[in-house]
């Protein structure tokens, strides 16, 4: 385990993974934008001020690579609004490993007498006997 979080940790230190990041993200709003419009691939040229040609790259290739000023000239003219947050290497990776680590625990349920109910264990106990209320008025 350790092992595959030093690897994660290598690929979050190169530029390319948080680029190829942001350029899927304009991509999708770019073709979002552009189906939602019923754009042809000339209008959505005209419309973000770039040539059919690189239009075609974009969609065909996913090759976006542009300079920072103009992703975010076209997240704007895609109806989006670029946000961008520095955060602390350490920070995030703390965060990230407690996500990784919620997502690997298995949840314990308690199956009742006629297993048809299901409830987690971690619900609040009025949330239990309110959910096992409602499963009783629809067996009447």
């Amino acid at each position: 385990m350790k092992a595959n979080n030093q690897f994660r940790e290598k690929i979050l230190n190169h530029s390319a993974y948080w680029v190829e990041g942001i350029n899927g993200l304009l991509y999708d709003a770019i073709v979002t934008y552009m189906e939602k419009h019923n754009l042809k691939r000339k209008y959505l040229a005209n419309h973000l001020d770039i040539s059919t040609g690189r239009v075609s790259q974009i969609l065909n290739e996913g090759n976006i690579n542009f300079s920072l000023e103009k992703i975010i000239e076209i997240a704007i003219k895609v109806d989006k609004f670029p946000v961008f947050e520095f955060e602390d290497k350490s920070t995030f990776l703390e965060k990230e490993k407690q996500l990784a680590d919620e997502k690997r625990l298995p949840k314990a349920y308690e199956i009742s007498e006629t297993q048809s109910d299901f409830i987690l264990n971690d619900v609040s106990p009025k949330l239990k006997t309110q959910s096992k209320t409602n499963i009783s008025k629809k067996k009447s």
